[in-house]
């Protein structure tokens, strides 16, 4: 396949990459809201159910894991709560 890359080439989706599939899906299911969407479009495109399931969980749970710190990331940069620092 001969494909000139240019800026509308790689914002086509193809039906073989997760956006296609996300199309697909969203063509015929659209009771489906956007997450669920995402979703069933994740499984198309994975075609195995166990490592869809497993990548996303991890996934997920690094999301979880890393992001209950970005509040305090955020509050110990504010001047006003140096005072209640314990180190520093």
């Amino acid at each position: 396949m001969d494909v000139s890359m240019n800026s509308t080439t790689l914002l086509t989706a193809f039906s073989d990459s997760y956006w296609g599939q996300l199309d697909e899906i969203s063509k015929y299911n659209v009771h489906l809201n956007i997450f669920e969407r995402m979703w069933a479009a994740w499984y198309a495109y994975m075609q195995n159910d166990v490592l869809a399931t497993g990548i996303m969980s991890f996934v997920m749970h690094e999301a979880v894991y890393f992001g209950r710190s970005l509040p305090w990331l955020i509050i110990d940069r504010l001047p006003y709560f140096n005072k209640y620092k314990i180190q520093n």
